[in-house]
């Protein structure tokens, strides 16, 4: 009987040794990316500044986010209360709830309350829209949609807007309504 005990205690110990050494399964996500071929993990960054520079060394322009995320090299990247700053002829900085980086382009796409400001020769203007894309290469933005601009005490909106930072331009579309003020 007192065999019988040990050797039920001993079978005991070595099923939860077995059990506790057994592989697990990997997770849902994991399974999913190694079946479909992708190995390789995408990336996470809290609080990151990508910064670009030109042949010279100097800054051309940083964008900061508070969460910048790409799931698999193949997806865009997703950025969360983008910020980016232009730095040229003059410094323009734009902002937004969130962002999208395609891959292989050099545009980033800005939604969600996106505000801009620069200059446009000595005056401060502001700019608000709901979406927005830069072309990061050409240094160039653009809106299909609605957008209202403060310059100096000047008001404006207008339909479609095509700026370019390097040339210190911008061009309202259509539907433009203004109040000038001296």
């Amino acid at each position: 009987m007192r065999r019988l005990g040990l050797l039920l205690v001993f079978a005991a110990a070595l099923g939860l040794w077995l059990w506790q050494a057994s592989p697990r399964p990997e997770s849902t996500a994991n399974t999913t990316a190694i079946a479909h071929g992708n190995a390789e993990p995408g990336y996470v960054a809290i609080s990151a500044d990508l910064l670009e520079t030109g042949n010279d060394g100097l800054e051309l322009f940083r964008l900061r986010a508070e969460r910048i995320e790409q799931p698999t090299p193949e997806s865009p990247v997703m950025l969360s209360n983008p910020q980016f700053q232009h730095q040229g002829r003059s410094a323009w900085t734009l902002s937004a709830q969130h962002g999208l980086m395609p891959p292989d382009t050099q545009q980033l796409e800005l939604s969600g309350n996106v505000q801009a400001s620069g200059a446009l020769g000595a005056a401060p203007i502001s700019i608000r829209t709901e979406a927005m894309t830069v072309d990061l290469q050409q240094q160039k933005l653009d809106t299909p949609a609605l957008v209202n601009i403060d310059w100096g005490r000047n008001r404006l909106s207008a339909t479609g807007l095509h700026a370019d930072m390097k040339s210190d331009s911008l061009r309202l579309e259509s539907h433009i309504h203004g109040e000038f003020t001296h």
